[in-house]
């Protein structure tokens, strides 16, 4: 929404908020950069060293500059170790940028010393721009990652290989667009930034405040409100941010304590908020940043991923939603009071307009676009249709902060990049995807299913301290393939791992979305992270589902997608009412009338065969039963 904020607000990094003069200095660099992009989007061709060198370039800068490198360091200021930095990683990455055609033509295979020098300079420079944002775990892998090249010979029996000199490594990691300036960077700097952009304006226009009041006038008045105004306006408007910590971060803020202030334990607040912005990535339309990485990997048009995605989304937010009712009903939680729930007329009436930028980017999509092209559009019609209304018209000043808030944002997800080019160069040079992917199928001794629970606990770990879109890239290639070398669609392989990412982003020991809203709900880290893992509990089991049962991805007649679809429904549903242990009727719950639910649940979620649905059915209607039986036995009493 419009505001009286400052052309030039203080910026917060981690441990560190500039002000002054280094604010400015940040926040016209993160205004070219985003402006940059928005050109790139909307009009520009532009070559590709330029499209990916900048991205690069501008996002070590701003992270020098909002970051400290240790507790030590300035926290109001960058230092002078930043400011090296900064003029390293211009040299360096300029370098690149005016040395790639020379090279390309003339130095393939024979580096100079300068490409050397250079190439070690940015890898040291992307692998600490990684740390001070993400924290130590994705360096550490990148490391791992190169010297595996190095001490290849001593790789254990598949893994090994004849080992590579260090120049080697160096220029393949530097110089070629298979590693650090690869594909991962090319999809952010060209899909995901200007998404990001479009996210900042929308929320800047004022329709995160719409998206929040429309959940409040739609669910506000239901027992548990807050809850489920989390819920939806996560799924929201988390579609849009690209990343579950800062949907944690930013609806957040406003849900959190409203559900502590009807009665939920601070926990569960936390747990509710951050497992239904981990949700946003997997939502249509937009699906956050990590699946046009996915549809770059697997060559796939971004909008059938998107299509594909509807019924697993809605399914699975329709659990977190039961799940939130049961939990209401079983402590007594009640709605928000009446005054403080607006009517939907009203809400609607005040900003439907916030649904026009959206229907812009899915027609576009739809006519055939490219995404970038509808998230320059979508964020035209955004800046537009915001003058609408006097008090979320955006001036020249809110447009500045826009296109600031959209460069900021990107550091969060944008600062792995560098580092993930570094680990899938790693891969690629000494061919360990698919040695990695062979000795996974062997380990697993052929079983799919096996193959499957693997990936997911290997995905955890990987996961931890990581965001969605590092797991994913990272087990794109040293997974995905086993799956499919098991038979599994490339499709529904690289979906598995893309969930099982999203995965790690709730479980512990290491659950970065929960840790950020243990710390708005002021709760234990590791209870919100076992929280948010109950209510997302079929976040576990949907990977499994795009293996065994593809109709949920809609592959299959519309009868058997049907089927699927309601089976699916049912077992959810059994599957809440047995992980809660709440019952809607006014009888006490049992355990065996639990275990009717679990075992009917695990029924239904099972694939397709009609037998086993029968079971289910019988099973479901026994654990009902028990409820008119129970009833009418404490009325006869």
């Amino acid at each position: 929404m419009a505001s009286q904020d400052a052309w030039f607000a203080p910026i917060e990094g981690k441990k560190r908020t500039v002000s002054g003069p280094y604010a400015v200095f940040y926040g016209l660099i993160a205004a070219g950069f985003s402006l940059w992009y928005m050109y790139t989007s909307g009009f520009g061709l532009v070559s590709t060293e330029t499209n990916r060198g900048l991205y690069l370039l501008f996002t070590s800068v701003l992270v020098f500059i909002a970051y400290p490198a240790r507790k030590g360091a300035p926290n109001d200021r960058p230092s002078i170790i930043d400011a090296v930095l900064i003029v390293l990683a211009v040299a360096s990455i300029g370098y690149w940028m005016d040395q790639y055609v020379p090279y390309a033509m003339f130095r393939v295979s024979e580096p100079n010393n300068w490409d050397l020098i250079m190439g070690g300079i940015a890898i040291v420079l992307v692998l600490e721009t990684s740390r001070r944002v993400l924290g130590i775990a994705i360096p550490i892998i990148a490391t791992l990652f190169l010297l595996q090249l190095y001490y290849g010979p001593y790789l254990p029996g598949k893994l090994s290989h004849s080992g590579l000199p260090v120049d080697r490594i160096i220029e393949f990691t530097f110089s070629t667009q298979e590693a650090m300036f690869g594909v991962v960077l090319a999809t952010f700097a060209t899909f995901v930034f200007p998404f990001m952009i479009f996210g900042a304006f929308l929320e800047r226009s004022g329709a995160g405040t719409f998206f929040m009041d429309l959940a409040t006038a739609l669910t506000g008045r239901w027992r548990g409100g807050p809850a489920k105004i989390a819920t939806i306006s996560s799924a929201l408007f988390g579609s849009i941010s690209g990343s579950s910590v800062a949907n944690v971060v930013a609806s957040g803020a406003f849900t959190i304590p409203m559900m502590k202030r009807i009665g939920f334990k601070p926990h569960h607040a936390g747990g509710i908020e951050a497992i239904a912005s981990t949700g946003g990535q997997i939502m249509p339309p937009i699906m956050g940043a990590g699946v046009f990485i996915l549809a770059t990997l697997t060559q796939t048009d971004y909008l059938s991923i998107a299509v594909m995605n509807v019924i697993p989304a809605v399914l699975f937010f329709g659990f977190v939603l039961l799940m939130v009712d049961l939990e209401a009903v079983r402590t007594g939680i009640k709605g928000l009071p009446a005054d403080e729930i607006p009517r939907v007329r009203d809400v609607l009436r005040r900003g439907w307009h916030f649904f026009v930028p959206l229907v812009v980017v899915v027609t576009l999509l739809f006519k055939g676009y490219s995404p970038d092209l509808g998230a320059f559009w979508g964020t035209v019609s955004a800046l537009v249709l915001s003058w609408l209304r006097k008090e979320t018209a955006m001036g020249p000043r809110d447009i500045f902060r826009g296109l600031v808030a959209g460069a900021h944002n990107n550091t969060s997800a944008g600062a792995a990049i560098g580092s993930l080019g570094v680990i899938i160069g790693g891969i690629i040079l000494s061919g360990l995807g698919l040695k990695f992917s062979a000795v996974l199928v062997e380990f697993a001794g052929g079983s799919l299913l096996l193959t499957v629970s693997l990936v997911t606990v290997i995905s955890v770990i990987i996961g931890m301290g990581s965001s969605t879109t590092g797991s994913y890239i990272i087990l794109a290639v040293v997974a995905a393939p086993a799956l499919i070398q098991l038979g599994v669609p490339e499709i529904a392989a690289h979906l598995v791992v893309f969930y099982a990412a999203c995965l790690s982003n709730i479980t512990p020991p290491v659950c970065v979305s929960a840790f950020a809203a243990a710390a708005i709900a002021k709760a234990d880290p590791m209870r919100t992270g076992f929280a948010a893992l109950k209510y997302g509990t079929t976040l576990i089991l949907i990977p499994y589902s795009f293996v065994y049962v593809p109709e949920l991805l809609l592959q299959g007649t519309w009868l058997e997608i049907s089927a699927a679809t309601v089976s699916y429904a049912i077992g959810y549903a059994a599957l809440a009412v047995a992980i809660q242990g709440t019952d809607f009727f006014p009888v006490k719950v049992t355990p065996v009338r639990r275990a009717l639910f679990l075992a009917a649940a695990g029924c239904f979620l099972f694939p397709m065969i009609v037998w086993i649905k029968i079971v289910g059915a019988v099973l479901l209607a026994l654990a009902w039963g028990t409820v008119p039986l129970y009833y009418l036995r404490a009325k006869a009493g």
